[in-house]
């Protein structure tokens, strides 16, 4: 705190000579100086927003178990089936295989690749792909109004590199509701959640023409989309969102 002015009894000295008009209002501007006060308040720095508590993590970790190789025409879903944390399912590029797959939960915490054969030509981790690598992809493709890809209760550690998911679904009615459901189907428990789910430079993509109205409901936990080329999501009826999450407790990772 600093005063500014005169001090009183300096005032009061003043006082006693004031009898002339002029010195009357010189006593009182002393007097108002002697009281003005000036405050400083201390600087205060701004307060940094706080960083995320949690993140996903999206760096490639390298497989430690089987390569099951699947080729044109052969049984994605039996590959799902049989294939054990660690292992890596590669698609042969270019091939298409039609179906509404589900991921299985699996004992251990090793992480599952499906990826394509191609991968090696494909734009390296950390940039986004186009459809102009569609050629590079194998395509999963849903042929009906359920999900191509969906999750079993608690399924866990699958890794998608370099796959386009699709629908042939070319009508306005009735509506593919979500192309991708990554959800624990009436789970009553944090426990059932899906989670460690990462899609990487994948194409998702409905039609040009039908009501697909999601691309993928991220009901999950730590599920990541990166470097993805996400498009063609719409519905004659309602709103559309490529991607869409309600129920899941993250975190996410959208890049």
């Amino acid at each position: 705190m600093t005063t500014i002015g005169t001090s009183v009894r300096d005032a009061a000295r003043m006082a006693r000579g004031c009898a002339e008009p002029g010195r009357l209002l010189a006593f009182a501007a002393a007097l108002f100086t002697a009281s003005l006060v000036v405050v400083t308040e201390p600087f205060s720095a701004a307060t940094a927003p706080e960083l995320p508590r949690a993140y996903v993590e999206t760096a490639g970790v390298p497989p430690s178990g089987h390569m099951i190789r699947v080729s044109a025409g052969e049984d994605f879903q039996a590959a799902l089936n049989s294939a054990q944390p660690g292992d890596v399912i590669q698609l042969a590029a270019g091939a298409a295989f039609t179906g509404n797959f589900t991921l299985p939960n699996k004992s251990g915490t090793g992480w599952i690749h499906i990826q394509s054969s191609a991968l090696a030509s494909l734009p390296l981790q950390g940039t986004r792909v186009s459809p102009a690598q569609a050629s590079l992809m194998p395509k999963l493709v849903s042929s009906n109004t359920n999900p191509v890809v969906s999750t079993a209760s608690a399924a866990h550690h699958y890794r998608f590199i370099g796959i386009e998911l699709t629908t042939t679904w070319a009508s306005t009615s009735p509506t593919v509701q979500n192309l991708v459901v990554l959800e624990a189907p009436g789970n009553t428990a944090l426990s059932q959640v899906p989670t460690d789910l990462i899609f990487d430079r994948c194409y998702i993509h409905g039609t040009p023409t039908g009501s697909v109205r999601r691309g993928i409901a991220l009901n999950s936990a730590r599920t990541a989309v990166v470097d993805s080329y996400v498009s063609d999501f719409h519905d004659s009826v309602n709103d559309s969102q490529a991607i869409v999450g309600w129920s899941g407790p993250g975190p996410f990772k959208i890049v």
